[in-house]
């Protein structure tokens, strides 16, 4: 007996690095500073899956906060790599993104060769973080070299895997099946049967589409068990099951009704007599919020179960982690809460036909989910070019937890019915352990070494000779600002900028004497670094069939060879911009007398915009604080309002006319850089969010004593972006030779709107090409500034 009972605490602590202190308060302080810094993750919405050479690309992104379930506002930069089938990098692309969200386009480079290709999106922040929290999403490329059909190869691979990990002798329990291919797909079995040295059945299940079941097992001690399974070609194929562990504790969750849901732990009774009557724990938690469930074994029983009510899970995805009583984790499993996450629905209808276009509605049917900002592809409904299997559901409710790869995951959240959540739970519990390592949660939270990127840096380089440190350097950019440069050693630094790639910056080098003169300018970017490889690769035969039958998918003869139809385009000039308050047109009428222009004086006095607001009797703290990324924190001293009961009140600040979610961008800004500002803290005009007052900054134009002369051509040195933030294009439908064909009910776009909002009515409209199709379907992504999601798959009847 005590040979067993040392054996059981040497399985139970070999599952962690050795700890000198262990319980509530240890467990606790880890997990919470694990999960201190925020996650995000980011869901990649693209118009189609499958492309033919020269066609476009249209994407949008979602940046989801995982820590309060809304849009990543301090998200502005998200970098998109292109690998092929093998994981290596063919291209990398950078986009602006704002508010949680971005969008554009990619070109489907001609010199793809025919194949699967991956779009692998992730951030800088990301790299804080062991856990892989990029996103991918497949496509396929179709060009003049057709592609073979995978071809089925019949070799499986069969695991057995016990609910919460821990398979214990004599500990009844659930034994949960994974049958897969050679490519880890899911394979459906005709029967399995699993049976003991007697060869006596004990145990008969099946497996889903995905290739998981389940049975109930109570593994005798001493007694050998096999599995023989039957597959669909008529081949059976027999596994010997693994070994219980001699000691341990049997972990199982079923759910009892749409309110409750129940936990049960088993064990032996050579366990039982080590652990007593002490405490275990469950720890129920998500993202750094969590409950603690106590539990005990009561005494001479080798079972307990409780009954708790679903308040006391997390929406969406709960990891439950049993800890033995010396606080180490012994079992885990995953369970959904779907709550009433997957509740927003939508309709779309046809309003009007108008000569050549249709006008089309949707709807939300819940206009109480918030005003929505969603993406819409439109497609024929014969389509086989679309065969997403992502949603941003599974994107950002169930990808970032799970540890292993995901068949499908999409199914799982559209048309939610009890057999999917049946489907999801059983998912769930052949996945195991959740994607969090507590080995890496014990050894310390993650460092933050990598920051959100607001923007790129550009290093740049004059190779002109006797250029010295008293110069100046002016850059205007295309939006029309320009700013002088320091220069240091020939050398010279523009932070934080967004430069769009093909646009150009130019250059005008000052001299002492005021003498204008060409540079010669050399520039080199900081882009985000995207992995060269992908490890995470999954093979899938293409789903394509030829009407004689053949093995091959070749491009289809689709898009004319001018590939656009003409749009009305419409092009804002904008007059040349005066560095004075009087003349700006950017700011209102009304508040042009009230406006402070900054002078050389203040600029001396204040070098900071921060230091102005603080001047003005505001409490201006940079640093960051406990679970926010925000660097810069304003508030007024004083309390305004009984609404905000004993809390400083936030003033409301814009910036150009933009009134800002996050005061990152104000971190250290130059005075320099501001042309004017205006600082009320009565909060004139802004209603009840206005009790901390109001800020509006309206940055520089132009440097103060810009002359006209600086932009003569022969003073300039143009330099043309060859890198940078992809451009964001407007959608524009290509020329097809026909809209009747079968290649274009196969494979043609008929519209993409990466920006449609919703009113407060939950009622957004937009017009499509009207290509004579009978039925047309509509693939629907969306996302809240309170984070609600959005996932749809629509048909409409075209009459």
């Amino acid at each position: 007996m005590h040979r067993i009972s040392l054996l059981f605490f040497i399985l139970f602590s070999n599952i962690l690095l050795v700890q000198t202190e262990f319980g509530d308060n240890f467990v606790k302080d880890k997990f919470l500073k694990y999960f201190e810094l925020p996650r995000e993750s980011v869901f990649l919405h693209t118009n189609k899956t499958t492309y033919i050479a020269n066609e476009e690309v249209w994407l949008k992104g979602y940046v989801y906060n995982r820590h309060n379930s809304k849009p990543f506002s301090q998200t502005t930069t998200v970098h998109v790599g292109l690998y092929n089938v093998d994981g290596k990098k063919f291209n990398d692309y950078h986009f602006k993104a704002e508010d949680g969200y971005f969008k554009g386009n990619i070109a489907v480079d001609s010199m793809l060769s025919s194949g699967e290709y991956y779009l692998r999106t992730s951030t800088n922040w990301m790299k804080n973080f062991k856990e892989d929290d990029s996103f991918v999403q497949k496509i396929t490329i179709l060009n003049e070299k057709s592609i073979e059909k995978g071809k089925s190869v019949k070799e499986y691979d069969i695991q057995f895997l016990p609910e919460g990990g821990n398979l214990v002798e004599d500990a009844p329990g659930v034994m949960g099946v994974k049958v897969t291919d050679i490519n880890g797909y899911g394979v459906r079995i005709v029967e399995g049967s699993v049976f003991d040295t007697d060869n006596a059945q004990v145990a008969r299940f099946y497996t889903s589409i995905f290739g998981l079941g389940k049975f109930n097992f109570n593994p005798k001690a001493g007694t050998t068990y096999v599995a023989k399974i039957e597959f669909s070609d008529g081949s059976v194929q027999t596994t010997t099951l693994q070994k219980p562990s001699k000691a341990g504790v049997s972990f199982s969750v079923k759910n009892v009704d749409d309110n409750r849901f129940i936990i049960s732990l088993t064990t032996n009774a050579a366990t039982k007599e080590v652990i007593k009557e002490q405490q275990f724990y469950l720890l129920i938690h998500k993202d750094g919020h969590a409950n603690r469930i106590p539990i005990t074994f009561p005494k001479n029983k080798l079972f307990v179960s409780k009954v708790l009510n679903k308040e006391v899970l997390n929406k969406g995805m709960n990891i439950l982690t049993l800890f033995n009583p010396d606080g180490k984790p012994i079992a885990e499993r995953l369970i959904f809460n779907h709550s009433d996450l997957l509740d927003s629905q939508l309709e779309v209808s046809k309003l009007s036909t108008e000569e050549d276009s249709l006008s089309i509605q949707v709807k939300l049917l819940d206009a109480s989910k918030g005003l929505q900002n969603l993406s819409v592809s439109v497609l024929p409904e014969k389509t086989i070019s679309n065969n997403n299997q992502n949603s941003i559901y599974s994107a950002f409710y169930l990808k970032p937890y799970v540890r292993g790869f995901i068949e499908n995951p999409r199914y799982y959240f559209r048309d939610v019915t009890e057999k999917k959540e049946n489907d999801l739970d059983l998912l769930l519990m052949t996945q195991g352990w959740s994607k969090y390592d507590w080995n890496d949660i014990f050894k310390g939270p993650p460092g933050q070494f990598y920051e959100f990127e607001n923007g790129i840096d550009l290093e740049g380089t004059i190779y002109s000779k006797g250029v010295t440190s008293e110069d100046k350097l002016l850059v205007s950019f295309p939006d029309g600002r320009s700013r002088y440069l320091d220069i240091l050693d020939n050398r010279f630094l523009i932070q934080k900028n967004f430069p769009i790639k093909g646009e150009g910056l130019d250059f005008t080098l000052i001299v002492k004497n005021g003498k204008l003169a060409k540079p010669n300018i050399g520039l080199n970017m900081k882009l985000g670094a995207i992995p060269d490889a992908m490890d995470a690769i999954w093979k899938e035969k293409v789903k394509f069939e030829n009407d004689d039958g053949s093995n091959e998918v070749n491009a289809p003869d689709l898009i004319s060879t001018d590939n656009t139809i003409s749009l009305n385009e419409v092009t804002v000039v904008e007059d040349k911009i005066k560095a004075t308050v009087e003349s700006n047109v950017f700011i209102p009428k009304y508040l042009r007398g009230k406006m402070t222009e900054v002078t050389e004086d203040i600029e001396f006095s204040f070098p900071l915009i921060t230091e102005i607001i603080a001047s003005r009797g505001y409490y201006v703290r940079e640093e960051l604080s406990f679970g926010s990324t925000d660097r810069l924190i304003i508030r007024a001293r004083t309390v305004q309002s009984f609404i905000s009961g004993n809390a400083l009140p936030v003033p409301v600040i814009y910036l150009d006319n933009v009134r800002l979610t996050t005061l990152d961008i104000l971190y250290r800004m130059p005075t320099k850089d501001v042309e004017s500002f205006l600082i009320d803290k009565t909060g004139a005009g802004e209603g009840a969010r206005g009790a901390g007052g109001v800020i509006r900054i309206y940055t520089r134009r132009l440097p103060r004593d810009y002359n006209d002369q600086y932009g003569k051509d022969e003073n300039v040195f143009k330099y043309i972006l060859k890198e940078g933030f992809e451009p964001v294009k407007k959608f524009y439908t290509p020329k097809y030779t026909s809209y009747l064909s079968n290649e274009f009910e196969n494979f043609g776009t008929i519209h993409w709107v990466p920006e449609l909002k919703t009113n407060e009515n939950g009622i957004a409209t937009f017009k499509i090409l009207n290509t004579l199709q009978n039925n047309i379907n509509f693939y629907i992504e969306g996302m809240s500034a309170e984070g609600n999601l959005i996932s749809a798959e629509q048909s409409l009847i075209i009459e």
